[in-house]
């Protein structure tokens, strides 16, 4: 027997109502979800980039807590060296005197680069350092700067000595510039 044409068009038509209907056969993923699926697939190389980037935020991380760890040590010994000597200058120039020769040693104590660069300008970098202790007219913190720039700071060991002096010059005018 010969299944008629019009049995198999019935047959075929039963079947996709079936297969609409959710009867009958696998049932077939949507096209979402084979999409999120083909997309979800792990790629190695993003595993690799984000350990990569996880390594190199967590080095910045450590970097800026060990500088910021180093400003606040530089700070705090800075700091506890403003203070006045027991036997305060009797006026603004010979305030000025004791500065600029604290000053001048504070600069000759650095590394034998930094001290060689002192030398070559010295007379004129001693000269504006006195004028600017001068046109301060505060004696108090001339006083301070040369008790802190004679003190030991050996957290500033590394730092430029010019640079080094001037946190010192800038913690005393701080600290007594308002008296």
């Amino acid at each position: 027997m010969k299944p008629s044409f019009r049995f198999l068009l019935h047959s075929l038509f039963f079947a996709t109502v079936l297969a609409s209907m959710g009867c009958g056969g696998p049932k077939q993923a949507s096209v979402e979800e084979s999409i999120a699926k083909s997309v979800h697939v792990e790629d190695p190389e993003k595993k690799i980039r984000d350990s990569l980037e996880n390594k190199q935020r967590a080095e910045r991380e450590q970097r800026a807590a060990a500088k910021a760890q180093t400003e606040a040590t530089q700070a705090a010994e800075i700091d506890a060296a403003a203070v006045l000597p027991e036997v305060m200058p009797a006026n603004l120039e010979a305030a000025c005197d004791t500065a600029v020769n604290a000053y001048d040693e504070f600069m000759k104590g650095g590394n034998e680069k930094a001290a060689l660069l002192w030398h070559e300008g010295r007379r004129k970098k001693i000269g504006e350092r006195r004028a600017t202790c001068v046109t301060q007219a505060n004696p108090t913190v001339a006083a301070c700067q040369s008790k802190a720039l004679l003190a030991p700071l050996p957290s500033l060991r590394d730092v430029d000595r010019t640079e080094a002096a001037n946190m010192v010059f800038a913690r005393c005018a701080d600290k007594f510039g308002k008296i």
